[in-house]
């Protein structure tokens, strides 16, 4: 019988960035079906490639956590990340970075969390655009 590993996937998943797209908007399809239901397959897909744009912009790498990450962004919110105590918690050095992810989750409270699905903001999906002066939003 032949085996694949986790950590085998997980490499070839990162090798191929079309490949982990794809296993992304499978996941967000699977975990967040509510919220992605109504999202035509383009643009579900170029707000995960944006989505792993933002989860990387914090140095995140490992496969669960990049997905994790855009997961949230559709489960909690796109700018989830700009909630201080959550941003803080992201960029924090003392953390490796292997760790700064789950620590994340574990350790902001609850309230954070609600603040920052309170101030949702739709346009952190296309960031690039409106940087770009491109966004009509």
């Amino acid at each position: 019988m032949f085996n694949i590993r986790q950590e085998q996937i997980e490499t070839m998943l990162m090798h191929d960035e079309e490949k982990f797209i794809d296993f992304v908007v499978k996941h967000v399809q699977q975990e967040c079906p509510d919220d992605v239901r109504d999202i035509d397959p383009v643009s579900l897909r170029e707000m995960v490639t944006n989505g792993l744009t933002r989860a990387r912009s914090y140095d995140l790498e490992k496969p669960q956590d990049l997905t994790a990450f855009v997961a949230i962004m559709f489960d909690i919110s796109p700018n989830f990340d700009e909630q201080p105590d959550i941003q803080r918690a992201l960029r924090d050095k003392s953390v490796p970075i292997e760790q700064r992810f789950n620590t994340m989750i574990e350790c902001v409270h609850d309230k954070a969390w609600e603040e920052a699905e309170t101030n949702k903001n739709y346009d952190a999906w296309f960031q690039e655009l409106k940087n770009q002066g491109d966004w009509n939003g």
